[in-house]
């Protein structure tokens, strides 16, 4: 009995405005995270779980923080007991880490009552996201893509394609050859970039109807084209 009444008198006195607000204000920071995550993701499908884990997280380590307080002891005890807990979901874009991280740290802010390093921090954090996807910071070149295909191996197999790459494309360079399919076929990779004009339809149907083509990949950042 007396361990819980040292427990309870060792937990430092938090109103409960203070703690409503504080969750208030995590949840909105959270949200506001949430959705730049989804307007500097119009080049891809975003997952609407993943938006509600980031406003989720915010007020969860928000509460988390009220928890902790000053005391380091509880700091210790809060890992170890979260330290059981597996997630299994694999991260497909190392960008939704950088998201989750954000959103972490805007809860943590939150938690503490420093409404001007939230507040501050996570308005300027979002305004220079917003002028990174404005320019397309670290975006591919536009008409880049990588080619793949599979052909039957013959003398004239090269200049068959070659032809094709002559008309379409502005450059193109081989990453890589391989056999496949027990050598019944040869895969070629390639980097190419379209000439103007050229669509990526018009590519791939020209390439598809070479003689012994199997199969036909063109892949870009924002899509993707298959036959």
């Amino acid at each position: 009995m007396n361990f819980f009444q040292d427990l309870v008198a060792s937990t430092p006195y938090i109103s409960v405005e203070t703690i409503l607000i504080n969750i208030l204000v995590a949840f909105v920071l959270g949200f506001i995270v949430a959705v730049i995550y989804r307007i500097t993701s119009h080049h891809k499908a975003t997952n609407p779980t993943f938006m509600l884990t980031l406003a989720i997280l915010s007020m969860v380590v928000a509460l988390v923080m009220m928890v902790i307080g000053n005391s380091i002891a509880r700091a210790f005890s809060l890992v170890g007991a979260l330290s059981i807990i597996r997630f299994r979901t694999a991260v497909k874009d190392t960008r939704d880490i950088a998201y989750v991280f954000f959103a972490l740290a805007a809860g943590m802010a939150a938690g503490i009552g420093n409404y001007r390093i939230a507040l501050y921090g996570v308005g300027l954090i979002v305004f220079l996201l917003v002028i990174l996807d404005f320019i397309r910071f670290g975006s591919a070149p536009r008409g880049v893509y990588l080619l793949r295909f599979q052909i039957i191996p013959t003398d004239t197999d090269d200049s068959a394609y070659q032809a094709v790459f002559d008309r379409l494309l502005v450059s193109h360079r081989q990453l890589a050859v391989r056999t496949v399919r027990m050598g019944q076929f040869v895969e070629h990779s390639f980097l190419v970039r379209l000439k103007r004009g050229v669509t990526e339809r018009s590519l791939i149907s020209q390439l598809s109807a070479i003689e012994g083509m199997e199969r036909v990949v063109l892949l870009a950042e924002e899509g993707q084209e298959e036959t």
